[in-house]
């Protein structure tokens, strides 16, 4: 088995994975990073951590390789601002070897396939139901602050529609209904729907829900999947407000929206935006409820993570 020099290597991303590597290395793991997007001596005081020369250098020297959720936006580049140039997923493939563990969320089947096939263990984050769902609410708690800056109306007792319910729409629905906000679920599943039923004013057919679009004041979608389309965006009323914060390729036809002046925003990446730190910390807990390569990471992460939530369906 390889001898490497640091016990993480951090890459890319946005200020999660910023946080992680401060996380990391605070609680004594050694930790080197590339291509992150905020510099760490403003995130924390530890001095564990160390800038790799180049992404060779820090996939080449580290047990484990975090990168960022989503691993990509379009399933070819890495998800990363840091630096200027594109870094794409097939340079890594080669730098991977046997032994190491690799991180990141939501990644390309032939991606994992690939580094799997050279004996890298590979955990996608969006596999673990705890963090999947924690996520939500960072979600629920950034699209409600777009919602409160991108609106001239309040969102108490307006009336809100929340297209799609899995698990983003479900933790939604839960806080506009916390705000004293009328809200309308639109799913076509049975079990959806039914779910829906218990806790929204009202759960229809997702049709049902875009013939009547012009009665809502918000508009959420959840759907990855174009459902506000031309036609419908034309029935919108003028003061409404369409949030999307669906995965790639969304739910809202964005040339037609500016083409006809329709409020309509696209909301990636709001845990790494609203909530880094916590993000962060529950990324942390993820990573250790994995079983890793060494009994030193163990020691180091199960002093650095407190049972710090509970999450239900």
């Amino acid at each position: 088995m390889n001898s490497f020099q640091y016990d993480y290597a951090v890459i890319g991303g946005d200020l999660r994975l910023s946080y992680l590597a401060g996380e990391l290395a605070a609680k004594g793991c050694r930790v080197c990073h590339y291509a992150l997007c905020h510099s760490l001596s403003q995130i924390s005081a530890a001095e564990r951590f160390m800038p790799a020369a180049s992404l060779e250098a820090a996939v080449n020297s580290a047990t484990c390789v975090v990168c960022p959720i989503p691993f990509s936006k379009d399933q070819v580049i890495l998800n990363q601002s840091g630096i200027k140039k594109n870094i794409y997923l097939k340079q890594m493939i080669p730098l991977l070897s046997a032994g190491q563990h690799f991180f990141a969320g939501c990644i390309p089947d032939e991606f994992h396939k690939e580094a799997s096939k050279k004996g890298v263990f590979v955990f996608d984050f969006m596999e673990d139901a705890s963090l999947a769902y924690f996520n939500t609410i960072a979600t629920a708690e950034g699209v409600l602050c777009e919602a409160i800056r991108f609106s001239p109306v309040n969102l108490h007792k307006s009336r809100c529609a929340v297209l799609g319910y899995g698990k983003c729409g479900r933790t939604l629905t839960n806080s506009l209904k916390g705000m004293s906000c009328h809200v309308s679920v639109a799913a076509d599943p049975p079990e959806e729907l039914a779910m829906a039923a218990l806790l929204a004013d009202e759960a229809m057919r997702i049709n049902a829900a875009l013939s009547g679009i012009e009665a809502y004041d918000f508009i959420f979608n959840t759907i990855p999947a174009v459902t506000l389309t031309r036609d419908v965006l034309l029935r919108v009323k003028p003061s409404a407000v369409i949030l999307d914060i669906a995965s790639a390729p969304g739910g809202v036809d964005f040339a037609a929206a500016n083409e006809l002046s329709v409020h309509a925003k696209s909301c990636p990446g709001l845990p790494g935006t609203y909530a880094p730190l916590s993000s962060a910390k529950a990324m942390l807990a993820s990573i250790k409820n994995f079983e890793l390569p060494c009994s030193r990471n163990k020691e180091c992460l199960a002093a650095s993570v407190a049972p710090m939530r509970q999450t239900s369906e």
